[in-house]
């Protein structure tokens, strides 16, 4: 009975056990998984994940979990990922998180971005929050849930290099709470309700994020009056060096406050970006503008209603004459008079693309090549309405060293051109030339001339560095032989057939070969090249020879160079026929001869026997000649009737005498 006991009792074990392998199996493969990992990210956003997948690999330091439908965090669902020592990338943003814990991150030591927004948390927790965080760089927080900030949330946290901030709906905030964190660079603050709302709590914040050499970004806020504007006091005071304002809606009058008090300051950079500026009925009249230490400005995507008739928006002329670096993207720019053009001594780097600068008001904003902007390195005019390319507006600009044209459309090239000494880089891209001429500087080190209708390039320019000349209809890479400083060609979608290591060794420089995208004819020569000596030349070849696909011939159409096999009746057509040819005829020798050894050997079986009437025929003649009638052939041509009769007779007696015989 206790064996029977001790039997019973081990079978209830063993179906645990299994039982238990089961269900933790079951477990495995019902839990959630991350279907687009890498082999050190995991990218699982938008894949309606409830939980935290578990990690994929050994080799994951980025993890994306955002926009997903994660309401909680066990404490252990990023153990496996800590188990790694090397996540150093964490995305929770946009998911239903309705409260945080330290817990969570108890053991990503090596985290160096965290991202939190979007989430539905009225608090960051309990307190201590990013205490295990002790390599933490970025972090993103709040969102429109997000009630309350306290000193405790922050505790422990340091040496944070990039700060955002979203508490558009947040009611209390205490001060001090992010100044423990210490000085940060880069501080994003999306703050509109509280705009409107609290302008004592936007001031408290400014207070505690900003450090002198801090840049401060508002985002997606409305400044409609110019006393909202009056916090940005403590950003200056405190020692900002930067300030920039993405995707808002600003009133002139908060605009011309906000430079009243920025002016005197030490900020360095100032930018408005994608936002939208209106007029309002508000007055704000502007002081004298003193930015002496303000050296790069931009405003880019800015939509300006009725320009010309906001008088008050001409202080942006003013600051160009202190700037050494300013950028008017995008903004309805068609003129810049040349009364004040001439003020822009310290220009170095004008960027004024994107706009609706023609030809006459280039030659405006440019003193009609009188000499302005001497100082000017660096001026990009692409993408306006330029239709011509007037080379002596620039000759002056003994400076200038880049240039970009591009995404104009000027149809043609003058003959000749008179540009300064010192350039090294022309952008002539996008800009429909059919042809170009000795118009390009000899002086060029890069040149752009991408995308345009060019058939042939053939300028000397012995400085060149780098040729981009992709998206055109050349037929041949242009002769490397008027380029013997090239280091650089992208020639891809062009109408090349083939080329050869002749061709790339008369590029004395050349290093790097971008040559993908073009009809290829896959000749026996084209496929060895590409497929044995390019694989060894100094030229490197880029975007990888899985790129370059054959157009020609029919049978090997759209496959890869490197892929296609040809046969030696298709690389090696006149040696296959000769050799076709030398066996047809060496066929015919022996068939020859097989027939010439089979006749003389039926010769020889007809002596034997075979062919009797043959051998009587042939017995008789060697009778008749063996006989002691003498027969000659006659020389005179009358004979020759007597010659056959004295044959037949002679055969006649020879027979005769065989039948006595017989």
């Amino acid at each position: 009975e206790d064996g029977t006991f001790h039997l019973h009792s081990g079978e209830k074990v063993m179906k645990f056990l299994v039982f238990v392998l089961l269900v933790s199996q079951c477990s495995a493969l019902t839990s959630q998984q991350c279907h687009h990992c890498e082999q050190t990210s995991c990218d699982c956003s938008s894949q309606n994940l409830r939980e935290v997948p578990a990690a994929a690999s050994k080799l994951i330091t980025e993890l994306d979990l955002s926009l997903n439908a994660l309401e909680t965090i066990m404490k252990d669902d990023f153990l496996s990922y800590a188990a790694l020592r090397a996540l150093f990338k964490l995305d929770l943003s946009s998911n239903q998180l309705e409260t945080l814990s330290s817990g969570w991150f108890q053991n990503l030591t090596s985290l160096h971005y965290l991202n939190l927004l979007g989430n539905k948390y009225s608090t960051l927790g309990q307190g201590n929050l990013f205490l295990p965080l002790r390599s933490l760089k970025t972090l993103h927080f709040g969102g429109p849930f997000l009630q309350s900030v306290s000193k405790r949330d922050f505790s422990g946290l340091f040496g944070l290099e990039e700060l955002v901030f979203e508490g558009n709906h947040l009611q209390v905030f205490n001060r001090g709470s992010l100044r423990q964190i210490g000085p940060i660079s880069h501080v994003t603050l999306r703050l509109s309700g509280v705009f409107h709302r609290d302008l004592a709590v936007v001031r408290a914040i400014l207070l505690d994020v900003v450090h002198p050499n801090t840049t401060v970004t508002f985002t997606d806020t409305q400044f409609n009056k110019s006393l909202q504007m009056f916090p940005l006091h403590v950003a200056i005071e405190r020692g900002a060096t930067g300030l920039s304002f993405k995707n808002v809606n600003m009133s002139v009058s908060a605009c011309v406050q906000l430079v009243n008090i920025f002016s005197g300051s030490d900020l360095t950079f100032f930018a408005i970006e994608d936002s939208h500026i209106f007029k309002n009925e508000e007055e704000v009249r502007l002081h004298h503008i003193n930015l002496t230490s303000l050296d790069v400005i931009v405003f880019k995507n800015i939509d300006i209603n009725v320009f010309y008739r906001v008088p008050e928006l001409h202080f942006m002329q003013n600051i160009l004459t202190v700037v050494r670096r300013a950028s008017m993207i995008n903004t309805m720019l068609f003129v810049i008079p040349c009364q004040s053009t001439i003020h822009f001594s310290d220009l170095e780097f004008l960027d004024i693309s994107d706009n609706i600068i023609g030809d006459l008001t280039l030659m405006e904003m440019m003193c009609y090549g009188i000499g302005v902007l001497l100082n000017l390195r660096t001026l990009n005019i692409s993408k306006n309405i330029l239709s011509s390319i007037n080379s002596k507006l620039f000759t002056r600009l003994e400076k200038l060293e880049n240039l970009d044209m591009s995404r104009n459309s000027f149809d043609s090239m003058p003959s000749t051109c008179s540009w300064p000494a010192s350039l090294k880089f022309l952008n002539l891209s996008s800009t429909s030339l059919p042809e170009v001429t000795s118009c390009l500087p000899q002086s060029l080190q890069i040149l752009d001339l991408s995308r345009n209708k060019l058939t042939v390039f053939s300028i000397e320019l012995p400085l060149l560095k780098e040729l981009y000349i992709s998206g055109n209809k050349l037929g041949n890479l242009p002769d490397g032989h008027l380029y013997v400083s090239l280091a650089v060609l992208s020639i891809q979608d062009n109408n090349l057939a083939k080329f050869s290591s002749k061709n790339l060794h008369d590029y004395q420089s050349l290093r790097v070969l971008e040559a993908a995208g073009n009809p290829y004819v896959c000749s026996c020569d084209f496929v060895g090249f590409v497929t044995n000596d390019l694989m060894n030349h100094k030229t490197v070849v880029r975007h990888d020879l899985k790129s370059y696909i054959c157009d020609s011939p029919n049978a090997v159409r759209g496959e890869r160079v490197s892929d296609v096999k040809l046969s030696v009746f298709e690389c090696r057509t006149a040696l296959a026929i000769s050799l076709l040819c030398l066996g047809i005829l060496v066929l015919c020798v022996l068939i020859a001869g097989l027939c010439y050894k089979f006749s003389v050997v039926g010769l020889n079986e007809g002596d034997l026997g075979g062919g009797k009437c043959d051998n009587f025929v042939k017995i008789r003649l060697r009778k008749a000649m063996n006989s002691r009638t003498y027969l000659e052939s006659p020389h005179d041509e009358d004979h020759i009737p007597a010659f056959w009769q004295s044959l037949r007779t002679a055969m006649k007696t020879s027979e005769i005498d065989n039948k006595d015989n017989l």
